[in-house]
């Protein structure tokens, strides 16, 4: 897997060894990323690209405004 898109703050799941587990990127390291595992028996604290399996992004609430909607020019082209 790529790590470009991982950021600080994100939960990854690693294959390191067989042992899979969730843990918690707590910053970009040399060849891979810093971890804290979510698990407190795992003691693996780094995994390399290959050894990440899949990523879950952390992401806030969406914005709430008090603007009315606007639809865009391409919807307003619709022939119907």
């Amino acid at each position: 897997m790529r790590l470009e898109g991982i950021q600080t703050g994100d939960i990854v799941e690693v294959d390191r060894g067989g042992r899979r587990f969730h843990a918690l990127v707590t910053a970009p390291a040399p060849g891979g990323l810093a971890l804290q595992p979510l698990d407190r028996r795992v003691t693996y604290y780094s995994a390399r690209s290959h050894e990440v399996v899949g990523h879950w992004a952390k992401r806030g609430r969406p914005r709430t405004t008090s603007a009315p909607l606007e639809p865009s020019p391409r919807q307003l082209e619709m022939d119907l």
